[in-house]
């Protein structure tokens, strides 16, 4: 997929109605914002984008004789309590599954939902700004192997400490020089009285908090760890440089079940490669001298999934692999969404699976409906 190009090419998951429309619009608003760290802060000068969204909201509320937001926090306010099939959106739930909302209420930061809403559109932003981060290291690392061991480095290490800079443990100097500009200072967003907290299953930033009913509580980047595993306190953050939001949630937070595919494969005696150009593809032989390829996500919709996907075809008559967590598999109709959204006459090209199911489907080069006929048998 060119970077800066948006998934949009999955006809069933258009924004075809205005509430659709103005819940994508206020997801590319949220996500603005949290990169000026407003989100939590709601601190002035809001983005122009934010004016726009709430004047149009205004209208949006005042056509159904609803009483509308006075202001940009309180429609922010809005993101984290109204959900996208509620009656004030309404959003299909073809588009996006119908209790997602825009800003976590523990957190209060974007949820990944919103990330993924904020990328469908040509005027996407995260997912879009990942990809074109992720060319521009590709194109400075031409030494054979280079670029792949600079990926997998930010995939790997969403933080890094001074003693890390340091230390250098399992990596080189030369990569560091071309992955140090993808890192930043902590924000303050991301911190809790002066202290960096790491979920202590994904890794990836996580804030403390309260549910409503007053019991302990906590978000983090994954968003559905488990909730009893203890933070990891980076207490020196003004020492830790992070991983660019954009590249932690459309890089990293697949890392683990990428890697787990790759371990899948490699135990199986299957080569691969990784793509030049083609945003994570890899190419997989399988029995004899058969040929797939295969992208590795962690995504909360399946719809915008499928739009993706589609969308990034490597080879549109070669069977394309779509790896997902188990955890995201089984969810209660993910995979049907994911099916239904893939246009009819590609569905024979794409086939969801999980990294367990990995080898079996390249092996037998089977595709979606056999996978459905040996669920049903």
């Amino acid at each position: 997929m060119t970077p800066g190009r948006s998934a949009t090419s999955a006809g069933s998951v258009p924004p075809a109605h205005e509430g659709t429309a103005l819940f994508v619009e206020l997801a590319r608003v949220v996500d603005a914002m949290a990169s000026l760290e407003r989100v939590r802060s709601l601190s002035l000068p809001y983005p122009r984008a934010a004016q726009l969204a709430l004047d149009r909201m205004v209208l949006y509320c005042l056509e159904r004789d609803r009483t509308p937001p006075r202001s940009v926090p309180e429609l922010l306010t809005w993101c984290r309590d109204h959900t996208a099939g509620g009656p004030l959106f309404q959003v299909p739930a073809t588009f996006v599954s119908p209790d997602a909302t825009l800003v976590d209420p523990v957190g209060l930061m974007p949820t990944r939902t919103c990330l993924e809403v904020a990328s469908f559109h040509p005027r996407g932003c995260a997912e879009q700004e990942a990809d074109l981060l992720l060319a521009e290291l590709e194109a400075r690392s031409s030494a054979v192997g280079g670029y792949g061991r600079c990926r997998s480095f930010l995939m790997q290490r969403p933080v890094v400490t001074q003693r890390d800079r340091f230390s250098r443990r399992g990596w080189s100097g030369t990569v560091w020089n071309r992955v140090k500009d993808l890192y930043g200072p902590v924000p303050e967003s991301l911190l809790s009285h002066r202290i960096l907290n790491l979920c202590g299953s994904c890794g990836l930033p996580a804030l403390p908090g309260r549910d409503s009913a007053g019991g302990a509580e906590k978000w983090c980047e994954t968003e559905d760890c488990p909730t009893g595993v203890p933070f990891r306190l980076m207490r020196d953050p003004g020492q830790t440089l992070v991983l660019r939001q954009s590249l932690r949630a459309f890089l990293a937070l697949p890392g683990p079940t990428e890697r787990s595919a790759l371990a899948e494969l490699q135990g199986a005696g299957i080569e691969y490669e990784l793509m030049p150009r083609a945003s994570g593809s890899y190419r997989v032989r399988g029995a004899g001298a058969s040929t797939c390829f295969m992208r590795v996500y962690d995504r909360r919709q399946p719809a915008l999934l499928a739009a993706r996907v589609v969308d990034s075809l490597v080879a549109p008559d070669a069977l394309s692999l779509v790896v997902v967590p188990r955890r995201s598999a089984d969810r209660p109709g993910y995979r049907t969404a994911f099916e239904s959204a893939v246009p009819s006459d590609q569905r024979e090209h794409v086939a969801l699976t999980t990294p367990e199911d990995l080898v079996g489907h390249v092996l037998t080069q089977h595709g979606p409906h056999k996978e459905r006929d040996d669920r049903n048998a």
